[in-house]
C-alpha cells in the first residue's frame, strides 16, 4: 500500500531573518520520500498564490498539509488557530500591510483551528531529539504566517485533512541540524494520515 503524502511549505527570507529556517526545512523536506515541500515567498499575496500553484502540482492527493514559519522564540511553537484579521503592522516583502487583506482571506468571519490533538504531535517532536521548551499557542504571529496558515486550514477543511502551522526558532536560537530532526518526525507523524 502507497504511504501517504504530505505537502509541507515553509519561508524565504524577510527583514531581520537573511536565513530562514522554515524554508530550509521545508526544501530538505522535500527530499525525503512521501513529502513535497515548497519555500513560499514572505509576501501576504503571493505566499497563498505559490501555495496554490504548488498543491496542483501534487502528483496525488496529500494526507495531511503542514507548514513551517519562524519565529523570535526559542521554542517550537504548535499554532493552534488562525484568526481572520491580520493585525500585524510588519510590511511583508512587496511592502504591503496585513490590513490591507484582513476579511479578504477565505473560511469565513471567525477564527480557524486545527483539527489536530496536540499531545501525539509533541511527542512526535519530542521522538526526533527536541529537548526544548515546545508550547502551544492561539496566536500566530498576524503576519504572513497567520495569514497562510488560515489559507492551509482553507483547503485542508475542503480536502477533509488535518492542516498545522508549526514556528520554530531562529538559526542564532537553534541549528538546522537540531530542527531537521523533531520536524521530521512531525512530519512523518502527519503522513501517517493521523488525525
Amino acid at each position: 500500500m502507497e504511504s501517504g503524502l504530505l505537502f509541507v511549505t515553509g519561508f524565504g527570507p524577510f527583514e531581520g531573518v537573511p536565513e530562514n529556517p522554515s524554508g530550509l526545512l521545508a526544501r530538505a523536506l522535500d527530499r525525503e520520500g512521501g513529502m513535497v515541500g515548497v519555500e513560499l515567498p514572505v509576501t501576504f499575496e503571493g505566499s497563498a498564490r505559490a501555495w496554490d500553484e504548488a498543491f496542483a502540482r501534487l502528483t496525488r492527493p496529500p494526507t495531511a498539509l503542514l507548514s513551517l514559519g519562524v519565529h523570535p522564540g526559542s521554542a517550537l511553537r504548535i499554532e493552534v488557530r488562525a484568526r481572520p484579521h491580520l493585525r500585524s503592522t510588519k510590511l511583508d516583502n512587496e511592502g504591503r500591510c496585513g490590513a490591507d487583506l484582513s476579511g479578504r482571506m477565505g473560511g469565513g468571519a471567525g477564527d480557524l483551528e486545527t483539527n489536530l490533538d496536540p499531545p501525539p504531535l509533541i511527542a512526535a517532536l519530542r521522538s526526533g531529539g527536541w529537548r526544548g521548551a515546545i508550547e502551544c499557542s492561539r496566536d500566530a504571529g498576524g503576519y504572513v504566517c497567520e495569514r497562510i496558515y488560515r489559507h492551509v486550514l482553507v483547503r485542508a477543511a475542503e480536502q477533509g485533512i488535518p492542516g498545522l502551522f508549526l514556528h520554530v526558532p531562529p538559526l542564532e536560537r537553534a541549528s538546522l541540524e537540531e530542527l531537521l530532526g523533531p520536524v521530521t518526525a512531525l512530519a512523518r507523524h502527519l503522513g501517517r494520515g493521523v488525525s
